[in-house]
């Protein structure tokens, strides 16, 4: 969820581009001894070290998919295992810690184990013709530790950055949902002032200025009877001005929350497109759309590793819509899991829709429609 320079000097990255370092000087340096008289070895184990660096920082690529990273880990360990293959020499093994570490935050562990599995069976068949199967294997043990440890860190801090992502997330839903409580708190007082003024003061003032003619037309017209007239007229006005602009706020500024909500999940280039001036007059409503539009995030960032999302909030037909889209990898075939389907109860629930769309491009796209006038109640 970080930036791509932060992620490019990491710790673990930067401790990856050390160790790939400390082998490439490892390697200019026994050119000229062990592969002498084979420059064509040599310029195949150098050209392996430089890719496998450029694979190495290409990883962390933010437009990249889950697939195409995976891609990548596979060739740098077959580029490993061509660099002992070539120089003849072990130093390279090393660099499968590398491997190790990107597999576990890239696979499941079982997957991650087996591709780590294949990899040192490999190393174990390039190195066993050369020191026989005993010291292989012994060669191996520290080799395939180094590989468990920075397996191990990567899972550790892979767990710790996904808990802190998720924490965002919390405080994000939590500060829009406190905003939009408050924000019906304040569409309810001003609900409230707008028919006080209206019922109370504006029906007081009415009677007023009825009582004031009858006074004129009683005792005669004077200045001060005209006065009165005057000030009750404008003061009449003044207060339907009020009531009409009380009025014009009502309902929920859910653009508000969402702003909200998406403000503090950092690295996601978000494109926000929010009718201004909208409100809806619900607390139901604005509550299925902003769980709505959290869902959708939460699934684009945790399933379809979005690095980008447009956020669409407008009116159109008699319904409030809202669109949640983000590119990424084809998805051949979706599977509702709760999170959604509870999203479509409780659309469904106050007459709206939910609608569910797969660009031939990749990703996912949710719109939501709810109708202006839905029903209360029937939330889950």
């Amino acid at each position: 969820m970080h930036s791509s320079a932060g992620r490019w000097f990491s710790p673990l990255n930067l401790a990856a581009y050390i160790t790939w370092l400390a082998v490439l000087l490892q390697l200019l340096t026994s050119l000229p001894s062990p592969l002498a008289g084979r420059p064509l070895l040599g310029l195949l184990a150098l050209g392996s070290m430089v890719v496998l660096f450029t694979l190495v920082s290409a990883t962390e690529a933010e437009w990249l998919t889950q697939a195409r990273r995976r891609a990548l880990v596979v060739t740098q360990a077959g580029l490993v295992l061509l660099a002992i293959w070539a120089t003849g020499r072990g130093n390279a093994a090393i660099l499968l810690i590398i491997v190790a570490a990107q597999a576990m935050a890239l696979w499941p562990w079982r997957s991650a184990l087996m591709l780590m599995l294949l990899a040192n069976l490999g190393l174990f068949a390039l190195w066993q013709p050369l020191i026989g199967t005993s010291r292989t294997l012994l060669e191996l043990l520290p080799v395939a530790g180094f590989q468990a440890f920075a397996a191990l860190m990567s899972h550790f801090a892979a767990t710790a950055e996904a808990a802190k992502a998720d924490l965002e997330l919390r405080n994000g839903e939590l500060e829009a949902t406190r905003q939009l409580l408050a924000d019906s708190t304040r569409a309810e007082e001003r609900l409230r002032l707008s028919r006080e003024l209206h019922d109370v003061a504006g029906h007081k003032l009415t009677a007023l200025k009825l009582n004031l003619r009858l006074l004129e037309r009683d005792a005669g017209a004077s200045e001060s009877l005209q006065t009165c007239q005057q000030l009750a007229d404008e003061l009449l006005g003044d207060i339907r001005q009020v009531v009409s602009a009380l009025r014009r706020h009502d309902g929920i500024d859910l653009a508000a929350a969402l702003r909200l909500l998406v403000e503090v999940i950092p690295g996601v280039q978000w494109q926000l497109e929010l009718q201004p001036e909208l409100r809806v007059d619900r607390v139901s409503v604005a509550e299925v759309l902003l769980r709505g539009a959290q869902e959708a995030i939460t699934n684009a960032l945790r399933h379809g590793q979005a690095r980008a999302i447009q956020l669409r909030l407008w009116q159109a037909r008699g319904a409030v819509q809202l669109s949640v889209a983000h590119g990424g990898a084809v998805v051949p075939v979706l599977h509702e899991g709760n999170g959604l389907t509870g999203m479509r109860e409780r659309v469904q629930a106050i007459g709206g829709a939910l609608e569910l769309e797969r660009p031939a491009s990749g990703g996912l796209t949710v719109r939501l429609s709810v109708p202006v006038d839905a029903p209360t109640g029937g939330m889950a």
